[in-house]
C-alpha cells in the first residue's frame, strides 16, 4: 500500500521520500517515480534501528528542511508474536496484499486512497484516528 500511496502523492505534486530497509529496492522505487515525472528520493531506515531513523531524518532535513506528511507503513502483524509469513490467517483482510494472503476486498489503490486523502488535508484536519476511503470511522 505504501508504494501506491507514494505514486498517488507524487501525482499530486508532492516530493516523496521512500524509506525502506533495502536501499536498492528503495532507490529503484524512487527512480521509477522520477521517470514518471515525480520528485522522489530514497532513504534507508528500519524502525528497529535508531541509527537508520536518525540518518533518514538528517537526510530529509538536508533535502527539504522539514517533513510535512509521514505515512508509516511499518507495523506488526496480529499480536506481534507471529512472523509475517505465518500471520496471514490472523490479520483480517481489508486490502488485498501479501500480508493477508490476498483475502482483502479493496485493491491496493483503493486502500491507499484514505492515506492520500489524509496526506492532503489542511492543517485544521484530524491528526489521528481511524479512517476509510470515505472519511473518519468511529470506534
Amino acid at each position: 500500500m505504501s508504494e501506491e500511496g507514494t505514486h498517488q502523492n507524487a501525482a499530486l505534486g508532492m516530493a516523496v521520500v521512500i524509506g525502506t530497509r533495502d536501499p536498492l529496492r528503495g532507490e529503484e522505487a524512487a527512480a521509477a517515480l522520477r521517470a514518471a515525472g515525480g520528485d522522489a528520493r530514497a532513504v534507508t531506515r528500519d524502525v528497529t534501528d535508531r541509527a537508520t531513523l536518525q540518518g533518514a531524518a538528517k537526510r530529509i532535513e538536508e533535502c527539504f528542511g522539514q517533513l510535512d506528511v509521514l505515512i508509516n507503513n511499518a507495523g506488526i502483524t496480529g499480536s506481534g508474536q507471529v512472523s509475517p509469513e505465518d500471520a496471514h490467517d490472523q490479520v483480517p483482510g481489508v486490502v488485498d496484499t501479501d500480508s493477508d494472503n490476498h483475502t482483502g476486498f479493496l485493491t491496493i489503490a483503493q486502500g491507499a486512497t484514505a492515506v492520500v486523502r489524509l496526506a492532503t488535508l489542511g492543517t485544521d484536519g484530524p491528526t489521528a484516528g481511524f479512517f476509510s476511503e470515505e472519511g473518519p470511522v468511529p470506534w
